[in-house]
């Protein structure tokens, strides 16, 4: 794919990695699915990855510049990536609200969490964008 080729058809492949303190698995997955990225022909800028101690604003504020990013697309792709540990509430699938845990609980603070509803709303993803989700929990 060429410069302008990119320019008519956007891209944007982001990696988040949120791991609990002492975990190193979701960063070695994060380095793993950049570096496969890279050799399918994605140029470094055109990969946007996070990883380490997460919060809900970092992470909601990332999707925010995305969707701004995304936001004179007229076609293109996005590819997000999500290796951390998930979680649903409720006590039936049919109320099920499922997310992702940014931070173990510390120093009695509760669990720090994202749903993938939110995830989804912040990003809006224009219609004529493909959108392809991994999640790996």
């Amino acid at each position: 794919m060429t410069t302008s080729d990119r320019t008519e058809h956007p891209r944007l492949a982001l990696l988040i990695g949120a791991p609990f303190a002492g975990d190193v698995a979701m960063h070695n997955d994060v380095v793993a699915m950049y570096e496969v990225l890279r050799k399918r022909g994605l140029a470094p800028e055109e990969i946007l990855s996070l990883d380490g101690k997460l919060d809900r604003r970092l992470l909601l504020g990332l999707l925010r510049a995305v969707r701004q990013r995304m936001a004179s697309w007229l076609g293109g792709e996005l590819f997000l990536y999500v290796s951390g540990h998930g979680f649903f509430t409720a006590a039936t699938t049919a109320q099920a609200r499922v997310g992702v845990w940014l931070q173990k609980a510390t120093g009695g603070s509760r669990r720090q969490r994202v749903y993938w509803g939110e995830l989804f709303e912040t990003l809006s993803v224009p219609a004529s964008v493909t959108f392809t989700l991994l999640p790996d929990h």
